[in-house]
C-alpha cells in the first residue's frame, strides 16, 4: 500500500471515537433480543434501569391508534405496572386534517389535561362517531373534560399547539417512522409487529438485560460501573431481531 494511503488509514483510525466502538458493542449485546423490531438509534436514550420506557405515536384519526391506546397499552401496563412507562406522542400522519386534533391534544397537555384529552379524543371519534377534525367536534369534546370550549378555538386560532406537533413530527421522521400506531422502546427500538404477543417478547428481553446488567454491576463494585451510553442519532437500520 502506498505511504500516503497508509497515512490516511491511521489518521482514519485515530479519528473513530471511542463511543463508536462502545455502541456497536453495546448492540451486539442486545441483537439477541427475540421478537420483531429494528434499530433506530445506536445507543438508547433516556433509558433507565429496571423500566422499559414505551412511546408510542398516535393520531387521533387512526383505528388502529385507537385499538392500540385503548385495548393493548392498558394490558401491557396491568401486567408489568411500574417496570413500564408509556408516552404518548400526537403525531398527525392519517390526513392533513389529524393536525388540529394533534394541536388540540399539544394545548390540553400544556393545561395538564392531555390524558384526559387523548382519551375524549378517541372516544368521541370511534365510539360517538363525531368529527373531531373539525372545530365544533372539539369544541364539544373540551367540554366534556372540563376545558373551556372558547379558550381551545382562542388557542387554535393562535396557532397553539403548532410548535409540539412539528417537534413530533421531526421526532417521528427520525425514528423512521411512516405508519401509525408506532412504537418506540427506550429511544432506540422501534417495534415491527404491534401485537401483544410481540411486544411482550421485546419487553420481556429488555427487562432481562437490565436485570443481567445490574447484576453484573454489584458484582463489580461500584467502582467500575460503565457509564451511561452516549446519546447519539445514528441509525442503525440494518440489524432486526428475528421472532423467537
Amino acid at each position: 500500500m502506498p505511504l500516503p494511503w497508509v497515512c490516511f488509514f491511521l489518521l482514519c483510525q485515530l479519528l473513530v471515537p471511542p463511543w463508536s466502538h462502545a455502541a456497536d458493542d453495546l448492540v451486539d449485546a442486545y441483537i439477541a433480543l427475540p421478537g420483531s423490531y429494528t434499530f433506530v438509534r445506536r445507543t438508547p436514550e433516556g433509558a433507565v434501569p429496571g423500566r422499559v420506557i414505551m412511546t408510542v405515536f398516535e393520531d387521533f384519526l387512526c383505528p388502529a391508534c385507537y385499538h392500540t391506546v385503548t385495548e393493548i397499552i392498558p394490558r401491557l401496563q396491568e401486567k408489568y405496572h411500574d417496570r413500564l412507562e408509556v408516552r404518548f406522542v400526537g403525531y398527525p400522519l392519517v390526513h392533513p386534517e389529524s393536525r388540529l386534533p394533534a394541536r388540540a391534544y399539544a394545548i390540553a397537555q400544556e393545561m395538564g389535561l392531555g390524558e384526559q384529552m387523548q382519551q375524549a379524543l378517541f372516544h368521541a371519534r370511534f365510539a360517538e362517531q363525531l368529527n373531531t377534525a373539525s372545530r365544533d367536534g372539539l369544541a364539544r369534546v373540551a367540554d366534556s373534560i372540563g376545558l373551556s370550549p372558547e379558550l381551545l378555538l382562542a388557542r387554535l386560532d393562535e396557532e397553539g399547539g403548532s410548535t409540539e406537533v412539528e417537534r413530533n413530527l421531526a421526532l417521528g421522521r427520525s425514528y423512521h417512522l411512516d405508519g401509525v400506531p408506532g412504537i418506540i422502546l427506550d429511544g432506540w427500538i422501534r417495534v415491527n409487529a404491534l401485537s401483544p404477543e410481540n411486544l411482550v417478547v421485546i419487553i420481556d428481553g429488555l427487562l432481562e438485560k437490565k436485570a443481567g446488567s445490574r447484576a453484573e454491576q454489584s458484582k463489580g463494585g461500584s467502582a467500575n460501573q460503565p457509564e451511561s451510553p452516549v446519546q447519539r442519532s445514528h441509525h442503525v437500520r440494518g440489524k432486526k431481531g428475528g421472532t423467537p
